[in-house]
């Protein structure tokens, strides 16, 4: 499918080179650097970059605390959020709060999030420390430089304290896809095309390959029915739905992929 590509070297994580986080952004691990975390969408690097320079002219620390993440990590991030739900929404630093198993911070289903796309970040908004701006209004000045590139925060208003005010999207060629079927379809389409999806088959490839092109199939799960055969003989006229969907032909999906985003 699509290939997840590196972060441009002058992006720092928020990570030190033993583990911790603060401190000197000397001391920061560059996000190329972290493995599996430091790639992203290919459409996704430049505005990155972009992002984070915007920000340093501003006089911002701009310091990335997760990018893109595995349906593995995902997995494993979504069973300690559901293990801290089952346990009633214990608080972090009570005795009924278990760190090693729990998360009390919403976690997607896995392949349902933006991250398992290369499509969303999560920066340290502790440290964004624009000069002459005050402390509560540090997700504002974010806001501002953030949105006209195309990332768009998850949250409603810039509140430093809320849950997730740390995430923003980029949702690029998939914005049509948002807007027709939700955020969650356009994340697990997202994520499919760049195989850290849950479902991983090849009809819920060429269902996610036809969203993205913009035609209407209803929801991807990854079941080949008569929407999608319809689908896939409007995009591509002139092949034979069925037998390509038996044969599950590869060229296809590339095909579908070459297709305009509508």
């Amino acid at each position: 499918m699509i290939k997840l590509v590196p972060v441009h070297a002058d992006i720092l994580s928020s990570y030190t080179m033993s583990g911790g986080t603060g401190g000197p952004r000397s001391g920061l691990r560059p996000l190329h650097l972290t493995g599996k975390m430091g790639v992203c969408h290919p459409e996704v690097a430049p505005k990155l970059k972009e992002l984070h320079d915007a920000v340093t002219a501003a006089g911002g620390d701009f310091r990335v605390t997760e990018l893109h993440r595995d349906i593995a990590v995902q997995r494993a991030a979504r069973a300690k959020y559901d293990n801290w739900v089952r346990a009633g929404k214990p608080q972090p630093g009570t005795p009924q709060f278990n760190s090693s198993t729990m998360k009390a911070a919403f976690v997607a289903q896995p392949g349902r999030s933006t991250h398992n796309a290369g499509r969303a970040i999560d920066i340290h908004v502790g440290m964004l420390n624009f000069p002459g701006v005050a402390k509560d209004k540090q997700l504002d000045r974010m806001w501002e430089l953030a949105q006209p590139i195309g990332w768009t925060p998850v949250i409603r208003r810039p509140d430093e304290g809320a849950s997730e005010s740390w995430h923003f999207d980029f949702w690029g060629e998939l914005l049509p896809t948002l807007s027709r079927l939700g955020y969650e379809q356009a994340a697990l389409c997202g994520a499919i095309l760049v195989g850290h999806g849950d479902l991983t088959n090849y009809d819920a490839r060429v269902q996610a390959a036809l969203v993205r092109a913009g035609f209407d199939i209803g929801k991807i799960d990854g079941q080949a029915g008569a929407k999608t055969r319809a689908g896939l003989s409007l995009a591509l006229p002139g092949i034979n739905a069925v037998d390509v969907l038996q044969r599950q032909d590869e060229s296809v999906i590339l095909s579908l992929l070459n297709l305009p985003v509508k």
